[in-house]
């Protein structure tokens, strides 16, 4: 299946005309950057790979040439599910030299993320590591090979065990380059990714972003924090979120930077990277830069190339801003989705009130509006409602998804995101909450209905709510109140936490909290009542942080380390039974 999609002519005229589109291309940048400065380092993992811009070009020139005698074309999708690796960075230009498109995959999704995924791209290539952590991955390669019938090739990265079954990426480096009349890169409106996400609906949704979308988004982004060839952008974000894919490897090259890679996140491992590459600019969840923080307070400090964090995924609190002037630098409060890339952000020129109190501005190009939920009339000044956006940056739609597509996404191009804001009359915006079901993990948005359908298979469990409660350092974690089924057996957090691991679902998914109880709260329609779910865990933990801060300062207590102390990570408890 080829990956196209039809934009508005009166939307792109209108961007046309002002500027903001045109017939350029991804791989039009990253020629111009290999141009300008071969021998520049794109790119830096945490493994030790340096490559040069030359450097990837070749090995992308060859990994484009393999990939095209194994069947790929222009308009059909290669996923790659790949750690921050050097090695992103070169399939990722060498599908835009095929006109290829790019569907980036979390190195922690398994069996039932991926097919749904692949299954939806109709993928025709997938790219995996041989191994990542504590998962081997060419079983799970193996048993997607036989399921879909797409796929044409498999590509191990680091597949130092031969195995016949599939070809290695040092193989396909070795192929004959690509010939250039054979290029077909896209440009303008054409599809240039697929990136998947997960809000209230039960399954998560492909968001098409076209080379125009991709190009203007970070155009603007890099513009606003003043971000060019001399900066070396760390990314500690995985490659496959919108964050890592846009601000962590398409906009460094898009400017001539280099990008820094970090595969495996600690506040240590972090701290120790950004130091010894000499990091300009970085991005991350609150719960990263917060890690980071962490680290400095016991480690070396930050060096003073350091200049500025991006800060997204979550609102950020002040304190973590105020937290940041300790070390000398400045954190951007950014805000945006997958949908509508990070469209209001903070200035370096912004006054202090702005950056601690307001997710920013909008940036050039970009228009947004606080409106009703249920009317879409636009509310004045100061008064709470959904946050809509329009811009270059706006994604073309929902693959295979027409329905949702028309449902956030009107004919005039504004992207209604189900977030609650509150705008001021200079256009800052600051987010309130969410209209949404999701529990947003450290940076990680999980849909409370995907988990709730996991939860419900089950054989002990009659019913179940899922809801985000409060974790210091990720901002939410899920929390389920199961409703067992009549003789169940006693259901605890371990064994549904060995029910998820079997289904190969994501480990990050899996509820951190569990509480065992007779019934849920209902409304009269019958539809569970969540607002109260939501508080009754946050007064819980609420409570249990008072009594941790308590025993602390009785005397003789011995002190404990931070949120273990106070919110514990992973609970089962039985009300009502």
């Amino acid at each position: 299946m080829t990956i196209s999609t039809t934009v508005d002519p009166r939307r792109v005229a209108e961007y046309r005309r002002a500027g903001l589109w045109g017939d350029a291309s991804l791989h039009d940048y990253w020629q111009l950057s290999v141009l300008q400065q071969p021998d520049r380092e794109a790119v830096v993992d945490s493994r030790g790979t340096r490559w040069t811009y030359r450097q990837v070009d070749d090995l992308a020139g060859r990994v484009a040439g393999h990939l095209y005698a194994s069947g790929v074309r222009a308009g059909d999708v290669v996923s790659v599910q790949l750690p921050n690796w050097a090695q992103f960075l070169a399939l990722d230009v060498a599908c835009l030299r095929l006109g290829a498109v790019v569907n980036p995959v979390l190195p922690s999704h398994r069996h039932t993320e991926l097919t749904y995924r692949l299954r939806q791209c109709a993928s025709t290539a997938l790219v995996m590591p041989t191994q990542f952590r504590s998962m081997d991955y060419r079983d799970l390669a193996g048993q997607l090979a036989a399921e879909l019938p797409a796929l044409r090739t498999v590509l191990m990265v680091e597949n130092r065990v031969p195995d016949g079954r599939f070809c290695s990426f040092d193989e396909a480096a070795r192929h004959d380059p690509l010939p250039a009349e054979l290029w077909a890169p896209g440009r303008g409106t054409d599809v240039a990714a697929v990136l998947f996400t997960s809000g209230s609906e039960a399954r998560p949704k492909g968001v098409l972003l076209t080379h125009d979308n991709v190009l203007a988004g970070e155009r603007a982004f890099a513009y606003e924090l003043g971000i060019g060839y001399p900066d070396r952008m760390f990314m500690p974000a995985p490659l496959a979120h919108a964050t890592g894919y846009l601000h962590g490897m398409t906009m460094p090259f898009m400017v001539g930077a280099t990008s820094v890679l970090l595969d495996t996140f600690t506040g240590e491992s972090a701290l120790a990277m950004l130091n010894a590459e000499r990091c300009t600019a970085g991005m991350g969840a609150t719960s990263i830069v917060a890690d980071l923080f962490d680290a400095c307070e016991h480690g070396p400090g930050l060096h003073p190339d350091l200049r500025l964090l991006a800060c997204g995924g979550a609102p950020v609190p002040a304190r973590l801003l105020e937290r940041a002037r300790t070390f000398g630098i400045r954190v951007h409060s950014v805000y945006g989705s997958t949908e509508s890339a990070p469209h209001t952000l903070t200035r370096a020129d912004d006054p202090d009130h702005r950056v601690l109190r307001t997710d920013g501005r909008p940036v050039p190009g970009t228009q947004v509006k606080i409106v009703d939920p249920v009317t879409r009339r636009r509310l004045p000044a100061g008064v709470e409602g959904e946050e809509a956006s329009r811009g270059p940056a706006v994604f073309a739609g929902y693959l295979g998804e027409p329905e949702l597509t028309a449902a956030c996404l009107d004919a005039d191009g504004w992207y209604y995101s189900g977030d609650l804001a509150v705008a001021d009359a200079d256009g800052y915006l600051r987010i309130t909450g969410r209209i949404k079901d999701t529990i947003v993990r450290g940076g990680e948005n999980i849909s409370a209905t995907e988990v709730e359908a996991i939860v419900r298979d089950h054989p002990w469990v009659k019913d179940v709510a899922v809801v985000a409660m409060p974790n210091e350092r990720l901002g939410e974690c899920a929390c389920a109140y199961v409703v067992p089924t009549v003789g169940a057996p006693h259901l605890d957090l371990a064994g549904l936490r060995h029910f998820f691991v079997e289904r190969g679902v994501a480990k990050y998914k899996i509820p951190e909290w569990v509480e065992i109880v007779d019934a849920l709260p209902m409304t009269p329609s019958g539809k569970v009542r969540k607002v109260e779910l939501r508080q009754r865990i946050a007064d819980q933990i609420a409570a249990e942080r008072a009594a941790a801060l308590v025993r602390a300062a009785a005397p003789g207590a011995t002190e404990q380390n931070g949120t273990a102390a106070i919110v514990r990570p992973a609970h089962t408890r039985t009300k009502g039974r």
